[in-house]
């Protein structure tokens, strides 16, 4: 890809996931209508979520094995529309059973897509461009979380929470479209140090993954300690799948009024990612070491915040949208930053293995959170609930912490191997 084509390429990536990952809120704003139309709960909907995200990020793994094995570019594409046909079929949903495949079958191509788009940002952009690629590809899934919680809460205002269903998936089919005609195939390890030039020579990247090299993924501190902070940062953010009915039925706002205040909770995540990603990509060209320990103490203060707003803040929504904004912008600051970090320990065979993983973990987090939260709002009431998930990112700030240690020798360990593949390049290419 040359210059233009990557920047083509970075905001057709960045449209489609703003528009895939509004699948996963657009139903949150209007969670009251749908359980009493087809007669469940909160433990049945945080349930059926938890398979939203589960079984789309293991069907994820296979998508990420063969990231390495077929062109990515056609993977994405596939991954997309599984996830926006039965989006847009949700809105036909007669009865329960149909509504819960659907949104199964949704989540599939969400978590399928995942591993795809970073792989391919990887292999797109080098070591000191990728913190603005990885930031902005973050900051659209973001967005699109808060652009799903807004087409839900507005259009679902009156009473219809089919129709956001459609609203939420049409887009992508032209951007998906758009993408296929306009992005060349991205070349593997073409942005690597040690082997741009010998790609752009002609030479082909000689690695692939094998089922065999997942275990070794494992023996990398960085990934292991990301993996595991990940399972439980996440489940805060699943738990905030039921935010917008807390602030319905605790704190008595209406579905629209709700709907602004939790606008604000996705500005603050929004700016938190951006700001995060310039911090972090600012820390780690300094002092790189110093990024994790960034990531932990924004992680801890978004934990703080978070219990403040749910357990004692006051019911006006200009508090709450102040407080919501700033407990999310403390809390997102971490995201693009983990990105960049597994990005700059894995080789590009590793990638797409990598960040397929990496979402199974984010993904069981975040459906345990919906499903612990579902589960204790029944038993302690939706405020307590909420704050007990935020607990977990204590845990997540230790793990971050805990990678300053190991980050630097990790980054010099993929050189070292980057190094040692350019030489098996020209090797192989003075023999042919």
């Amino acid at each position: 890809m040359d210059k233009t084509q990557r920047r083509i390429a970075l905001i057709l990536l960045a449209l489609i996931m703003t528009v895939l990952n509004s699948d996963a809120n657009v139903m949150t704003p209007t969670l009251a209508q749908i359980e009493a139309e087809f007669g469940v709960t909160d433990s049945t909907i945080g349930f059926m979520m938890m398979l939203f995200t589960i079984v789309g990020a293991a069907v994820s793994l296979l998508w990420g094995y063969f990231s390495d094995k077929a062109p990515r570019k056609a993977l994405f594409a596939i991954a997309v529309v599984i996830g926006e046909l039965p989006c847009a079929l949700t809105a036909l949903a007669p009865s329960y059973p149909a509504f819960f495949a659907l949104r199964v079958v949704s989540g599939i191509g969400l978590g399928a897509a995942y591993p795809l788009v970073f792989a391919i940002i990887g292999d797109a952009f080098d070591e000191k461009s990728r913190p603005m690629a990885t930031g902005i590809i973050s900051v659209a899934i973001a967005l699109g979380n808060i652009l799903g919680t807004a087409i839900g809460g507005y259009l679902g205002a009156g009473g219809n929470w089919r129709m956001p269903f459609v609203v939420a998936s049409a887009p992508n089919f032209l951007f998906v479209a758009l993408f296929w005609i306009a992005c060349p195939e991205a070349k593997k390890a073409a942005s690597e140090e040690a082997t741009r030039e010998l790609v752009e020579a002609g030479l082909v990247y000689p690695k692939t993954i094998r089922l065999s090299d997942y275990l070794g993924l494992f023996r990398n501190r960085t990934n292991l300690f990301l993996f595991l902070q990940g399972i439980a940062g996440t489940i805060p953010w699943g738990s905030f799948f039921f935010i917008n009915k807390f602030l319905n039925e605790d704190k008595g706002l209406s579905i629209a009024k709700a709907t602004d205040v939790f606008l604000f909770f996705g500005l603050g995540m929004i700016c938190g990612v951006v700001a995060g990603g310039e911090l972090g990509g600012a820390i780690f060209r300094r002092a790189p070491r110093k990024l994790p320990v960034f990531c932990g103490l924004t992680t801890l203060g978004g934990a703080a915040a978070v219990a403040y707003v749910v357990l004692w803040a006051s019911a006006d929504p200009v508090v709450l949208s102040a407080l919501g904004f700033s407990a999310a912008f403390l809390a997102a600051m971490t995201g693009p930053n983990m990105k960049t970090m597994l990005l700059d320990v894995n080789a590009p065979e590793q990638r797409g293995a990598i960040f397929s993983i990496f979402n199974l973990t984010d993904s069981v987090g975040t459906g345990l959170g919906r499903s612990v939260a579902g589960l204790l709002s029944g038993a302690v009431g939706l405020a307590l609930s909420l704050a007990i998930c935020s607990a977990f990112w204590g845990i997540c700030a230790i793990l971050l912490v805990a990678i300053s240690r190991f980050f630097l020798e990790d980054i010099a360990a993929l050189k070292k191997r980057m190094a040692d593949i350019a030489m098996e390049m020209k090797a192989a290419g003075a023999r042919s």
